[in-house]
């Protein structure tokens, strides 16, 4: 390890454990490590039995990811619509106005959807991850 580079450390103080189990083992409990100087707990935890380590997203980041992915979508679903109804209907009709602008705007549209596609894709891989490390009772 680097002088400069930040270490994990396990955060044992904790009032309540994790609610995580390790897959690997199947009988040690995921504890939060943070790196050294952080005030908070991050997404990385490790086993206390074989020190098996995993990133598990918390319900904050998969709920952000689902919200923004959802009205980021759908409002980037309504501009390409709106700019590929505008190329439509300049070609129905032999226009040229303002065709480039328009065929632009729904590219980056098409783009943006994309990309809040991969968020929510994101999203749902973070709540499997969750679901499989979640300890049953």
């Amino acid at each position: 390890m680097e002088h400069g580079e930040p270490q994990l450390i396990r955060k044992s103080n904790r009032k309540h454990d994790s609610g995580f189990t390790c897959t690997k083992c199947k009988q040690g409990i995921m504890e939060p490590l943070h790196h050294e100087g952080e005030p908070e707990y991050t997404d990385i935890f490790a086993c206390n039995q074989c020190n098996h380590q995993a990133t598990i997203p918390s319900l904050v980041i998969i709920s952000s990811q689902l919200v923004s992915a959802i009205m980021g979508g759908l409002l980037s679903v309504y501009l390409f619509i709106q700019h590929l109804s505008k190329v439509l209907t300049s070609f129905q009709f032999n226009t040229s106005d303002k065709l480039t602008l328009n065929v632009t705007f729904s590219v980056i549209a098409a783009l943006f959807i994309v990309g809040f596609i991969y968020t929510l894709y994101r999203a749902f891989v973070g709540i499997s991850r969750r679901k499989k490390y979640k300890r049953s009772y």
